[in-house]
């Protein structure tokens, strides 16, 4: 079985998650045309609109198909788009899935995807029943690296030079949150 296609509206503090839509991509561009935003990402900064098109694209394509389930990451109080998170990698007879994100830089450091993440984290373990939630991220990712330990995850493995991204090696350190672990939240 697939992962849900009807993307459910997830209300944190100050931000909520929905659906992302095609309309949203002024907002996606300025995410993904941003070099420092998009440094630790699994693919390059864009350079047009159509590039971004295309992404954005790809993640609706994703979450029509059941292989992802992509949220945008809106401050309530303007509505504005500020970045992503996504659930992928799924595996239904494993119950596991990835975790991704990105936020515009604007935006950092104000505790907006913690909150981003706890809520997603939460429907994954109550609401999909997953029981393992991974995050591959890149060793010189610090603010990732302490956001997702922040949140209970735990460093499991270092791969040197896994990926490939913007012209060079990137090494990745992947992280693992159990469902069990995730109560004491």
């Amino acid at each position: 079985m697939p992962l849900p296609t009807v993307i459910p509206t997830i209300d944190a503090d100050t931000i909520r998650l929905r659906a992302l839509e095609s309309k949203d991509i002024a907002d996606i561009h300025d995410i993904y045309s941003d070099e420092i935003a998009m440094e630790y990402w699994g693919s390059p900064p864009t350079s047009s609109t159509e590039q971004s098109r295309q992404l954005l694209n790809r993640d609706l394509k994703a979450v029509e198909d059941g292989q992802a389930m992509t949220w945008a990451i809106e401050l309530k109080e303007t509505g504005k788009l500020i970045g992503k998170c996504i659930l992928w990698q799924y595996s239904e007879c494993n119950q596991r899935a990835e975790v991704g994100y990105i936020l515009s830089r604007d935006y950092w450091r104000r505790g907006l995807m913690t909150q981003a993440l706890q809520a997603m984290i939460d429907y994954a373990f109550t609401s999909l029943e997953i029981h393992r939630l991974e995050a591959d991220t890149d060793d010189n990712n610090n603010g990732s690296l302490a956001l997702l330990e922040k949140l209970g995850f735990q460093r499991e493995g270092f791969f040197r030079e896994r990926w490939y991204v913007s012209g060079k090696w990137q090494n990745s350190v992947m992280l693992g949150l159990l469902r069990q672990d995730w109560p004491n939240r």
